[in-house]
């Protein structure tokens, strides 16, 4: 009896572990694969990346120019008026600083080609590749659930995937809603930011 228990747990393990495979295998989880992201959303405001970045960062930069200030320096443009002659000066100075830094950095979010690596055990690489020297930045970790009924996925933290069975109540979890999706492109709606996603499937090649 105990040898029988054995046999049939061996069989079960063996049994979900091709079934897993089958399910997430490149023919019926069209994901599989490395993309690039194409268009995105900057902070609110949708950008190519294969179109310039500079002109793209400053209208993105403007587009948040006024919250920046608030948030950062706590003037408000709605009572400039309000502001003396001397703290008008400091914060000009402190924008023309800002303005430098974070366009730089928006540029060179834009323009640094962005990737999405879905993989067959559920894992989600993401990370940044420059094209000229081949260097990595900040890669990231995720796991995702695939739902073809109703072309959605779910994304989670590293080990933080759901229980078989079990969906709701994991306020880690990011829904995505699947646009479209053929196999060399993919457009995503991602509802917490409000932002459109396309994508375009590429070779894959080891970081």
């Amino acid at each position: 009896m105990k040898y029988l228990t054995y046999s049939l747990a061996v069989l079960l393990f063996w049994t979900n572990l091709v079934l897993s495979h089958a399910q997430n295998s490149s023919k019926t989880n069209p994901l599989i694969g490395r993309w690039e992201v194409l268009q995105y959303a900057e902070q609110g405001l949708q950008v190519d990346k294969k179109q310039p970045a500079a002109p793209q960062a400053l209208a993105v930069y403007r587009h948040v120019q006024k919250t920046r200030a608030k948030t950062w320096y706590g003037f408000d443009y709605d009572y400039a008026d309000e502001y003396s002659r001397r703290r008008s000066r400091e914060f000009q100075r402190w924008e023309e600083r800002d303005s430098i830094q974070e366009l730089k950095r928006i540029t060179e979010a834009i323009h640094t080609p962005f990737f999405a690596v879905f993989f067959p055990d559920s894992t989600l690489a993401l990370y940044n590749k420059d094209a000229a020297t081949n260097q990595v930045s900040f890669p990231e970790s995720r796991h995702y659930v695939f739902n073809p009924a109703t072309m959605s996925m779910d994304v989670y933290p590293p080990g933080m995937l759901p229980p078989p069975g079990r969906v709701g109540g994991w306020v880690d979890r990011m829904d995505i809603q699947i646009l479209f999706l053929s196999d060399t492109n993919m457009t995503l709606f991602i509802p917490e930011e409000g932002e459109i996603v396309t994508l375009v499937k590429t070779e894959y090649t080891i970081p």
